[in-house]
């Protein structure tokens, strides 16, 4: 059996879906593990709690009720009874059971108690005649049935298929974990929790290998880079500190002072400056600036999005013109005439700072004497593009700044070649963020509970998942928002909308009339995430808030608490009982270094930040955070392997120097 095609069951209609999800191969197939198990066993009402999850045996007592919310939202309610104790069962667009759920069915609910036990929130209703206790792995292949999926599977490991070991055999004795082929049919065909757990264990430890020797290898690839030191003004530079209007943080002084200590080396600067939202990166990017070009050297800031880089330039502009330094803005919306303009302005040394999107990176820019490189949300930009900026100079120094946190001992694994620098402390004066989690069918009282703020001429955005209505999509969209909020309360307040699909001239003449308080709602895609500054923004409501990553929510949410007003966050969404879950963390901190270690531990890096942009590998299993135990372990073995000559050892390490031309790291 050596094609797809030959499996049982899987006819050119499936083989089409699979091959979609690039699966082209019998161990494509197999090493596709599921996504996770499903424990079905019932227990009895008397082990009932609140927010605890339960599955239970009910019958039903009376004909369901559908209740519609809104487009593509509907709730489907229907009494049960176990042991005479009566109660109601809610479940979100599932209105096709309907007409299964007759009196007297026997039905398996999985779900919670979330108030009281008068009502039961269900995550899953089955009919009680197809439940099958038992380990039941869950596949969540796209358009292909779960149990299609599982008899796909059962009919490969039917026929023995075995696979060629990948790892050393002395690493298998070495941590007690099994051959390629006993790893197969645990992780498929679990007869109990161990056999789950040993094979977790086996295909963590070697994701983790692979990726640690990728870096060991990398790291022995990569020569030291000598460049210029840097002889700043330092005289210049104190004055410029001393007349800000404010006065660092002391992690703002620390990571200031880990780059000036950078730009006096000879060693090539190549440094990550991480902080929180609001914390104040920037301020410490204009400094080191106007230290380079008090050094003779020009600097290059590259923003990913038009709107982020015209701030960079207001900002850049405010503190440094008075010093005579000459800046200017390149982006690619620019007229052509303009735009060369100013590359000759570069090329024959007549602008110090440029500030730009991509248009940095296009072939007719060239620097006279390019020095310093700042890429700012740096993980929005592929390996790629971020290399190309540096080759616009002999050897630059580098500053990476993101406001996507990486936990500390992450970074460090990662960017073991970079040195780093962290921001956690927000400027004196700022509130903590209140947030809450909101059921879209309370939207009305919600609308109300703004309004105060609203009448002390604070401003409020709303941030949708799309930008159209659809006839398919149960998420709300700007346009169908719109509709809503206008009839709702238009009367009495200015709204307006803004996202990607727009001219950029009309972004910003939208985004002026929000910054002048012209506009009181503004109502936008993600497109406000970075870039957008306005301190009399007191509220943000999120619409489908759970189809968001947590980071990116603490992004969001940035956007509102950047002066001393108290700010409130809203999350809505459509079933609470998915999304608490996950999105509670929101509500206990505004600290975005643990959102991000707990969004990177329940999604993993790749999910988080991208797998192109971060330059992180997307693993099947593994997870840098929840398994850093395994990674030290991996390091430490990927260093043996990097000096053994054994067969086996050279096959890994010769595979990792192979792949590092296309491998996603800096």
């Amino acid at each position: 059996m050596s094609r797809l095609i030959d499996v049982k069951g899987i006819g050119p209609k499936t083989l089409g879906k699979l091959n979609n999800q690039g699966i082209k191969t019998v161990n494509d197939l197999l090493f596709s593990f599921p996504m996770k198990y499903e424990t079905h066993e019932i227990s009895t009402l008397e082990q009932k709690e609140i927010d605890e999850t339960i599955t239970l045996v009910a019958k039903v007592y009376k004909k369901p009720k559908i209740f519609f919310i809104r487009k593509n939202l509907d709730k489907l309610s229907v009494q049960v009874e176990i042991d005479k104790v009566i109660f109601y069962v809610h479940i979100f667009n599932r209105r096709f059971l309907s007409k299964a759920l007759q009196p007297g069915v026997e039905i398996v609910i999985t779900g919670k108690f979330l108030n009281n036990f008068g009502s039961f929130t269900a995550s899953n209703i089955v009919l009680k005649k197809n439940y099958k206790p038992g380990i039941v792995p869950v596949y969540g292949f796209k358009d292909i049935k779960e149990s299609t999926s599982r008899k796909m599977i059962q009919e490969i490991l039917s026929f023995d298929y075995r696979l060629n070991e990948t790892l050393p055999s002395f690493l298998l004795e070495k941590h007690e974990i099994p051959n390629i082929n006993d790893l197969i049919n645990k992780i498929h065909n679990p007869k109990a929790y161990e056999d789950i757990a040993i094979s977790r264990k086996r295909i963590i430890y070697e994701e983790l290998l692979n990726f640690a020797v990728k870096i060991e290898a990398l790291k022995k690839l990569n020569q030291s880079v000598i460049t210029i030191e840097k002889k700043y003004d330092i005289t210049i530079v104190k004055d410029f500190i001393k007349t800000l209007p404010f006065v660092l943080t002391q992690d703002q002084q620390l990571a200031t002072n880990d780059i000036f200590r950078d730009l006096k080396s000879n060693k090539q600067m190549n440094r990550l400056l991480q902080g929180d939202v609001g914390s104040g990166k920037t301020i410490i990017s204009v400094i080191a600036s106007l230290a380079v070009v008090t050094a003779k050297s020009q600097v290059a800031i590259m923003a990913p999005t038009l709107v982020l880089a015209k701030q960079h330039y207001e900002t850049f502009t405010s503190y440094l013109s008075s010093y005579g330094v000459k800046i200017r803005l390149l982006t690619s919306e620019m007229k052509l005439s303009e735009r060369k303009h100013i590359a000759d302005s570069i090329k024959n040394n007549q602008v110090d700072i440029i500030i730009g999107t991509h248009a940095l990176i296009q072939e007719n820019i060239d620097f006279h004497n390019l020095g310093f490189i700042v890429i700012d949300e740096q993980h929005r930009f592929g390996v790629k593009q971020r290399k190309e900026l540096r080759l616009k100079g002999a050897t630059p120094d580098i500053l990476l700044m993101s406001a996507t946190p990486i936990p500390r001992t992450l970074a460090i694994s990662i960017y073991q070649d970079i040195d780093l620098s962290f921001i956690k402390e927000k400027p004196i004066g700022r509130k903590p963020i209140i947030t809450d989690i909101i059921s879209y069918e309370k939207l009305d009282e919600l609308l109300e509970k703004i309004k105060p703020e609203l009448d002390k001429f604070h401003q409020v955005y709303f941030i949708c998942p799309k930008i159209l209505d659809s006839e398919t999509s149960a998420k709300v969209s700007v346009e169908e928002l719109t509709n809503i909020l206008k009839l709702k309360i238009g009367s009495n307040y200015h709204i307006d909308t803004l996202h990607g699909k727009m001219k950029e001239e009309e972004k910003t003449a939208t985004l002026n009339k929000f910054y002048n308080n012209e506009t009181n709602i503004l109502i936008s895609t993600t497109v406000v995430e970075v870039g957008v500054n306005i301190k009399n923004a007191t509220v943000m409501i999120i619409i489908n808030a759970d189809s968001f990553g947590l980071a990116q929510l603490h992004q969001l949410r940035g956007r509102i608490g950047r002066d001393s007003y108290q700010s409130y966050c809203y999350l809505v969404v459509d079933d609470i009982l998915e999304a608490n879950e996950r999105l509670n963390i929101m509500k206990e901190t505004n600290d975005g270094f643990l959102i991000s270690e707990y969004d990177l531990s329940i999604r993993g890096p790749g999910e988080v930040f991208g797998k192109v942009q971060s330059g992180i590998p997307a693993f099947k299993m593994a997870n840098l955070i929840n398994d850093k135990a395994i990674l030290e372990q991996a390091f430490e073995d990927a260093r043996i392997i990097m000096s053994s000559k054994d067969t086996e050892s050279m096959k890994l390490r010769n595979k990792a120097i192979k792949s590092i031309e296309s491998y996603n790291l800096d």
